[in-house]
């Protein structure tokens, strides 16, 4: 499933942050809510809320808010809640928060503080 979660990422569809912010050079800090229909790669920190359609948080990232998004792939650390459809948390992620999630995969070495529960109804 990550193998398929990566090339979701990497498809000619995904925009990486310098693509939609130029001048952020794929570093994205933000100290507000971010919503964006589309898929959504990045290294930053975001101080607040993430909604999007497919996100992938990168291994230098942080993100302090709650994250609602169809695919959530985590390699950085969120402080925060994840719901999500499916959910794939890398090696080097931590997370610290509850994830709701419909299918979920955990790679050896990542970190989670907090609890997981499958969305009801599903």
């Amino acid at each position: 499933m990550i193998n398929f979660i990566k090339s979701l990422f990497y498809s000619k569809d995904t925009k990486e942050v310098n693509e939609i912010f130029p001048t952020k050079a794929n570093i994205f800090n933000c100290n507000s809510d971010v919503e964006f229909d589309g898929n959504l790669y990045f290294n930053g920190t975001v101080n607040g809320n993430l909604t999007c359609k497919f996100l992938k948080v990168g291994s230098n990232s942080l993100i302090a808010g709650n994250i609602n998004a169809d695919w959530v792939f985590v390699l950085g650390e969120v402080k925060g809640d994840i719901i999500a459809n499916r959910v794939a948390i890398g090696p080097s992620a931590k997370v610290h928060g509850k994830i709701s999630y419909n299918s979920i995969s955990i790679e050896p070495g990542a970190t989670i503080l907090g609890n997981y529960f499958k969305r009801k109804g599903s």
